[in-house]
């Protein structure tokens, strides 16, 4: 019943994964939007269940690591509400291997996506505006002592979004 690792689709893996959090998430947000905010509109109410629990963690993340990054933003209050709408209906194993695929890559890139952010903080000047540096990447901005121009981030952060791009593409023609 609680067996998150065994999910098929993305929907029943965020039911199961946390379950306080879920049941604090669908009392007092999802349930008032869906039934008074906005009656019937489920779209709506998953959209900002995800949008909230993304904001909340991007921002533990800022204050741990002591920058603004917006990865776990991208990957969890886009890519993870899009998935749910995605996997909607899935219910066999190719679902859930699809899951485990998705959640290892996923967590691989963003560990990535952080790790190169934290040592562009080191290693690349930060901006002359104290908030302001903790908002803008450093990462985006700091190209020329790495890869001259700043192809190869810019690479890399294209071919990691046509990645999960092609592979839901490829998930949703096959299932």
């Amino acid at each position: 019943m609680w067996d998150w690792w065994t999910s098929v689709s993305y929907g029943k893996y965020y039911r199961t994964w946390n379950i306080v959090v879920y049941d604090w998430l669908y009392t007092y947000i999802y349930r008032d939007l869906y039934e008074k905010l906005f009656p019937g509109n489920k779209l709506i109410a998953t959209f900002s269940v995800f949008f909230t629990s993304a904001v909340i963690h991007e921002y533990i993340l800022a204050c741990v690591f002591r920058f603004f990054y917006p990865v776990m933003f991208v990957f969890f209050g886009g890519f993870g509400f899009v998935l749910v709408l995605i996997t909607k209906k899935e219910s066999s194993e190719i679902g859930n291997i699809f899951l485990w695929f998705s959640l290892i890559t996923g967590s691989g890139m963003m560990v990535s996506f952080y790790t190169m952010e934290y040592f562009a903080r080191l290693n690349c000047p930060g901006l002359k505006d104290e908030l302001l540096d903790f908002f803008v990447p450093r990462s985006w901005l700091c190209y020329d002592q790495f890869s001259g121009d700043g192809e190869n981030h810019l690479v890399l952060y294209i071919s990691s979004l046509s990645f999960l791009t092609v592979f839901t593409l490829l998930y949703k023609k096959f299932v």
